[in-house]
């Protein structure tokens, strides 16, 4: 103890056995509060109702309404049936069958290709009969690789024809020279000696 406080080892130890002892009483609250109110008694029951408050209920109960009246006389069987069935012939419109390709042809209904067509935003549509997300991906990817390759392609074609010109100078260079060194061989340079 130093200047009447507590060292900070004990003062944690302090408050823990504070918070400690404030949950063991907690618990014992919660524990025996359902003791103390079982041993009190019994809640009274409810009145019996009265007479008059029967009568009233009894009399809203048979009292007609228009809802109630519908319903208890409503004829079981519908005062009318109605339906429509047509039968579409689809070639009317593509023409003979070997004429349009498969793949041009919707897969579903020409109506409901249409409605899809009108409501579907351009950017979420695919890249047209057959392709979707797995192929669009394998599309951009062939496509990257082959522009790519293009690219690098290029200069190694470009680097190529200009390695073969400088190659082709040399080789002229040298047989301009042997052809000198033949009709004057004293211009030719001595060997370098060995070190």
């Amino acid at each position: 103890m130093t200047d009447g406080r507590l060292a900070g080892p004990v003062r944690r130890l302090n408050g823990m056995a504070l918070r400690v002892l404030a949950m063991a009483v907690w618990l014992a609250a919660g524990l025996l509060c359902p003791v103390a109110a079982s041993a009190q008694a019994p809640a009274p029951p409810p009145p019996p109702p009265e007479a008059a408050d029967l009568a009233r209920i009894k009399r809203q109960l048979e009292s007609p309404t228009l809802l109630r009246d519908a319903v208890e006389h409503a004829p079981a069987v519908p005062t009318f049936r109605t339906s429509v069935t047509q039968r579409i012939d689809i070639w009317k419109f593509w023409g003979d069958p070997d004429a349009v390709a498969a793949e041009v042809r919707p897969r579903s209904g020409s109506w409901h290709s249409e409605f899809q067509n009108m409501v579907t935003p351009d950017e979420v549509k695919g890249y047209g009969a057959g392709l979707g997300n797995g192929e669009a991906v394998q599309m951009v990817a062939t496509s990257l690789a082959f522009a790519l390759g293009m690219k690098h392609l290029t200069k190694a074609i470009a680097g190529a024809l200009e390695g073969r010109g400088e190659r082709k100078a040399k080789q002229e260079v040298q047989r301009e020279l042997e052809a000198f060194y033949l009709l004057h061989p004293e211009a030719r340079p001595a060997a370098p000696t060995p070190p």
